[in-house]
């Protein structure tokens, strides 16, 4: 069936984020350079394909919407893909259930497909069953021959995408039979349970609540419970950076959000945001963001008078 669909470029990690509807998404950006990226959407009642790209290095975080089974397969993969602290290859499905929570780290030129059935649609008695089992749950399944034949829907998805009547083709049928395929496969890796994850995500948790006071990472490290070096280790598996420099990239990202919001000065967004040394800013800034603050304002103002350009 024919299914109205979306497709657009951003400038904007935040702006990207919220397309991918219900899934509460989050984004940092964890290398250096402006972002472009482009997003396709299509979201009906009873399924939804979404993709995306990017040209930078992103941490995301999300969970399943609430009565809908997800499966996510990778189009293309030149970097490194990680999902809930262990690899994520062309070779996986990642199964989300409802409200289940995901961790990402996906590198520039990644194109991640996203499968979505709504439960109260699915006809199927099985796949409602099935379903209702995975709630709250992230599953990796390694299997090669299934990720081909989601690969191959989402393929013929996007060859059917028609830019004058804006929408694509979506076979509701295969899309339910392959997630009954799926939720009967054998999983490869418990990835939400990992130790790793887990203290990633308790540390990040702690970044993120003090981003304005002076925390050293042994601080982070006591309020977990666990050392330096294990915690070290954690970050080093699932985002591939230090716990010392993440820690830095949360702070650079939420003072481009302030500054973005147009409810904060630069200096305020930097002070507001931990980093006290505004000269040092201003240059950690451009070198992440490929833009210096004073420029951010600029476009933020622009936004501000005329939201429409957001996607541009």
């Amino acid at each position: 069936m024919r299914t109205a669909a979306t497709f657009q470029r951003y400038t904007n990690i935040d702006h990207q984020a919220e397309q991918l509807t219900g899934f509460d998404q989050a984004y940092q950006q964890l290398d250096c350079g402006s972002y472009d990226g482009a997003f396709l959407a299509c979201d009906s009642d009873e399924v939804g394909f979404f993709v995306e790209r990017t040209n930078r290095r992103l941490g995301q975080q999300g969970a399943g919407p609430a009565g809908v089974i997800s499966a996510v397969v990778l189009l293309s993969d030149p970097g490194q893909t990680v999902s809930n602290g262990s690899p994520f290859t062309m070779d996986d499905v990642l199964l989300v259930g409802p409200g289940g929570a995901y961790e990402a780290v996906v590198d520039a030129g990644v194109e991640p497909a996203v499968f979505g059935v709504s439960l109260e649609s699915a006809a199927a008695l099985p796949l409602r069953r099935l379903s209702s089992q995975q709630a709250g749950r992230i599953r990796r399944i390694a299997d090669p021959e299934l990720s081909r034949k989601f690969r191959a829907v989402a393929a013929n998805a996007l060859r059917s995408w028609d830019a004058a009547s804006r929408s694509i083709s979506v076979p509701r049928s295969v899309m339910h039979g392959l997630m009954l395929e799926l939720l009967t496969a054998p999983s490869a890796a418990q990835g939400s349970s990992h130790a790793s994850i887990q203290l990633y995500r308790a540390a990040r948790d702690v970044m993120l609540d003090a981003l304005a006071e002076p925390l050293s990472m042994p601080e982070v490290a006591s309020r977990v419970g666990t050392s330096r070096r294990t915690l070290e280790q954690a970050f080093d598996k699932c985002v591939s950076v230090s716990p010392a420099r993440f820690h830095k990239l949360l702070r650079l990202n939420n003072a481009r959000r302030l500054i973005e919001s147009g409810r904060h000065s630069v200096s305020r967004a930097a002070t507001c945001s931990g980093l006290h040394h505004l000269g040092r800013f201003s240059s950690d800034y451009h070198d992440l963001f490929g833009e210096l603050p004073s420029e951010t304002v600029r476009r933020a103002r622009v936004l501000i008078s005329d939201p429409t350009l957001a996607g541009v």
